[in-house]
């Protein structure tokens, strides 16, 4: 039984009265690319010695623009899984129906403000960047695990977008005004979202044996590893983008202290952040205690 202090009547209240539009958040405006769009525990460039300070400003924009894509690609698999909750119970709880409903629409929006983003980061930036391929073929092997599986990659996803707002992004003065706002409001939905996940993940194990528990634990780190292994792809379409946007060529020892920075990075960033997360980490416990020394062991391992 999950520890849950709130219903769908809670988190309809709150996305009903915190209720935004895309034009809210963007409000006419561009990027401003004399400013970081991402503090420095999600960029990871700081630390880059071969880098020079207008380098390292570019490489945190890139990430920036990175970051847009990976949740929009990510988010791709979540409005159909949602929608297949909602139908399980058309007739059921409406308020339930009608929180599930805004979460879909949540996502979508989610999707089309991310890729709006990078239009104007392109425009704005005026160089390509390449981005990971395959979002809807990423989409469909997530939906061919067990429900809980995908509730419970997506309550990790939306339990870390919080902690990145929250502790890393709200309170920081010197970022770019537009992406502050990009992720305050992509923070403002997925704060009711966590909570959702956590009722939808204590409807559907309630009737869930534990070697069923435990074989979606498994597939949710059989996905992480197949994650981080679409992060190094990025990390290396990161590092043509830098080149090409400065006209510097990196030798080899140079790409390969910037791809060991970013790829530690990465991994915290979109892995390690969601499966150490306090929230999540209670959620696999009331599930299956058997996951918690699973989800610590790839956390470790992945921030090694």
């Amino acid at each position: 039984m999950l520890a849950n202090n709130y219903s769908y009547q809670d988190c309809l209240n709150h996305s009903v009265k915190n209720a935004w539009t895309i034009d809210d958040c963007f409000k006419g405006r561009d990027f401003d690319f004399t400013k970081r769009f991402l503090p420095d525990r999600i960029a990871g460039v700081e630390g880059i010695s071969c880098l020079e300070a207008d380098e390292k400003l570019k490489l945190n924009q890139i990430r920036g623009n990175s970051y847009c894509h990976i949740f929009a690609f990510v988010e791709e698999y979540i409005v159909p899984m949602v929608l297949d909750h909602a139908r399980r119970d058309v007739y059921g709880d409406e308020t339930r129906l009608r929180f599930l409903l805004r979460f879909a629409e949540d996502e979508t929006k989610h999707q089309a403000m991310l890729k709006r983003a990078m239009t104007q980061f392109e425009t704005g930036f005026g160089q390509s960047c390449g981005v990971i391929p395959g979002r809807e073929d990423v989409a469909e092997i997530v939906l061919g695990k067990s429900p809980l599986t995908a509730l419970l990659l997506t309550s990790m996803i939306e339990w870390f977008t919080q902690l990145h707002y929250v502790e890393h992004v709200r309170d920081e003065d010197n970022l770019d005004p537009l992406f502050h706002d990009l992720l305050r409001y992509h923070w403002i939905d997925e704060a009711q979202h966590a909570k959702a996940d956590s009722l939808l993940i204590e409807e559907i194990t309630a009737a869930m044996s534990e070697e069923e528990k435990q074989a979606a634990i498994g597939e949710l780190l059989e996905l992480g590893m197949a994650i981080d292994g679409l992060l190094a792809q990025q990390v290396d379409m990161d590092i043509a983008a830098l080149e090409a946007s400065t006209g510097r060529t990196f030798s080899d020892g140079e790409k390969a202290e910037i791809r060991e920075h970013q790829q530690r990075s990465y991994r915290w960033t979109f892995i390690v952040s969601g499966l150490e997360h306090p929230r999540f980490v209670e959620t696999v416990g009331d599930v299956t205690n058997a996951g918690l020394a699973k989800i610590a062991g790839a956390a470790t391992a992945l921030s090694s």
